[in-house]
């Protein structure tokens, strides 16, 4: 609704809402002119939120990726300009990740999720014949032209991965095309902020990996930065007793080690999307430590990697360039 936009410092305003699924989202910004223009503003950020949702939920009959989940054969089926470009990137994370993010996964996530309802760990044959119908290699992106091919029949996307880091980068550009020249987007665990925060610096807290309700640490930066947090807090599936984590390796279809509780991607200045840093986060769960920092190094964003040691002390790798701008949770929080 237009009247939740509310003025929460001289010359900032913030609307909140849950979208997607109950997904906490916010648009900050910085507007001198009065509410009436504020509203119009936060109003165009949800309405492309809304759109793109429109495009890439798997799960509504009538969005582009359920039409694209229906396609029965081989060959090469026209695409819009978002899921071209969607898929494009996916095809840069999955080739950088050596396949460890793949937006084909959709049915090895559908067999685990009937698994949860049944209380019943799928079985070897079940996994492997999901496998069957996965692999971003069984697609084709044709040069020039705005289309995907199907190599192999029965590819089901999912682009959870990508999808609300990418909708954030639409919302980012959104406000800048209607002069905002300060921001701050969140949609769950990504953020994106841009411009000056006033005399502060931009400061996004990291969700502890397993208390909801904390904040493990901060990331400050006085220059634009994007940030992207992917944890097993969120939606673990618990199966006849067990707890896993909802992210699937590509390559066995079983979900990934609990031991990577949650990762941070960020990049500082503009060198990387949101949607880029969403799926790279995905992917490094699905790496490890020791991949996923390569991962970073080799892609040019810094990470944090939160890790549960045998004794169940949850331990942190990062990269240099996170450090220098990452602090842990204090009292004065």
């Amino acid at each position: 609704p237009p009247d939740n936009v509310k003025q929460v410092r001289p010359g900032w305003w913030e609307s909140r809402r849950a979208i997607y699924y109950d997904i906490p989202a916010r648009i900050r910004f910085a507007l001198p002119h009065g509410k009436q223009s504020a509203q119009k503003i936060a109003a165009s950020g949800w309405a492309e939120f809304e759109r793109l949702g429109k495009i890439f939920n798997p799960y509504a009959p009538d969005t582009e990726t359920a039409r694209l989940n229906e396609v029965r054969t081989t060959g090469t089926v026209p695409v819009s300009k978002e899921m071209h470009a969607v898929l494009t990137l996916c095809r840069r994370l999955w080739k950088a990740s050596n396949g460890a993010f793949d937006p084909t996964m959709l049915p090895v996530k559908r067999l685990w999720k009937k698994a949860e309802n049944a209380q019943q760990i799928p079985r070897d044959r079940d996994i492997l014949r999901a496998l069957d119908r996965v692999g971003f290699d069984k697609v084709f992106l044709p040069p020039q032209k705005q289309a995907v091919d199907f190599q192999q029949a029965g590819i089901r996307f999912d682009f959870g991965g990508v999808a609300k880091g990418y909708a954030v980068d639409r919302v980012v550009s959104i406000l800048k095309s209607q002069g905002v020249k300060a921001a701050l987007v969140q949609l769950g665990g990504e953020v994106a902020a841009f411009g000056k925060n006033a005399a502060k610096s931009w400061r996004i807290g990291v969700q502890h990996p397993l208390n909801m309700n904390t904040v493990w640490g901060i990331v400050t930066a006085e220059k634009p930065l994007r940030v992207s947090t992917s944890g097993n807090y969120r939606q673990p599936l618990i199966i006849e007793g067990h707890r896993f984590y909802h992210i699937f390796s590509p390559k066995t279809g079983k979900p990934v080690s609990e031991k990577v509780l949650g990762v941070t991607t960020v990049s500082f200045g503009a060198d990387h999307s949101s949607a880029f840093l969403d799926g790279a986060a995905t992917a490094i769960t699905v790496l490890g430590a020791e991949d996923g920092l390569s991962l970073a190094r080799k892609s040019g964003f810094d990470t944090l990697i939160l890790k549960q040691s045998e004794n169940g002390e949850i331990t942190e790798t990062m990269t240099p360039g996170f450090q220098t701008h990452y602090r842990p949770k204090d009292n004065s929080d």
